[in-house]
């Protein structure tokens, strides 16, 4: 059991040789496979961030409704083309890859199928996470919701719920048991998370934070007073303004 940092992706082509057909290999997407190029949303800057949702008092789910609004109007691009490769070496030796994030399976008057729109992004970058998995879609109804974890092509959307208790009952719901994880997010909180579990359950596990995204430049150079301005915006109008349009307003 291990957590280590790496601020570029050679830590995660040297783990990936220690894999095997038993072994699972778990991504997050946003800042790991993908990011967008907004200061605000870097991991430097997500103290920041955390500091302005605070204030604004917004229950957990709002805020992941209003997060997909950013998403839908900013460009995803690939943090590392490499990765694109690593994920395709996996498949070639059969080892299987989940995406598990904290995105949301919940209709929004952008996004009628969040989930589809999900896949469709990361398979536009080259992306693939569908052909070693058993079957193609599975609702967690375990958790007693009217909009549950949901998996779908190899990709786990967990939305409010901890990353760990989601994996737990995919894993179940499939009735397999890894000897190892390898998990790759920016998140420590997630990682801790995952570690967890994998101490519970007796799976040998490596997290990695993987903090590359860091160093992809925004449009505009991020302040706080630019950030304060998007956040205002998408919390309390559900407008999400460019690091072009907010910097005109602070001008």
């Amino acid at each position: 059991m291990s957590i280590i940092q790496a601020d570029n992706i050679s830590p995660i082509e040297e783990e990936f040789k220690n894999v095997n057909k038993s072994s699972l290999v778990i991504f997050d997407c946003d800042d790991v496979l993908t990011t967008i190029k907004v200061g605000m949303f870097k991991p430097q800057n997500r103290e920041i961030l955390e500091y302005y949702v605070n204030n604004k008092k917004i229950s957990k789910s709002e805020l992941y409704d209003k997060l997909r609004i950013v998403l839908t109007h900013e460009d995803n691009v690939v943090v590392n083309p490499l990765m694109i490769d690593l994920v395709k070496q996996l498949t070639e030796h059969s080892i299987k890859q989940l995406v598990l994030t904290a995105y949301s399976v919940k209709p929004t008057k952008y996004l009628p199928n969040p989930i589809q729109w999900r896949i469709n992004q990361l398979n536009k970058l080259g992306y693939r996470f569908e052909k070693l998995w058993p079957i193609s879609y599975l609702v967690l109804e375990d958790f007693l919701c009217k909009y549950c974890p949901t998996f779908k092509d190899g990709i786990l959307c967990c939305d409010i719920f901890p990353k760990s208790e989601c994996l737990e009952l995919f894993l179940k719901q499939i009735h397999w048991i890894p000897e190892k994880i390898v998990f790759i997010d920016d998140s420590l909180k997630n990682l801790v998370d995952v570690e967890a579990f994998c101490k519970q359950k007796g799976i040998k596990y490596i997290g990695i934070q993987y903090l590359e995204s860091q160093y992809i430049k925004s449009y505009i150079p991020f302040s706080e007073q630019l950030g304060k301005v998007q956040i205002d915006s998408l919390i309390n109008k559900s407008v999400w303004l460019s690091d072009e349009e907010a910097n005109k307003t602070i001008s």
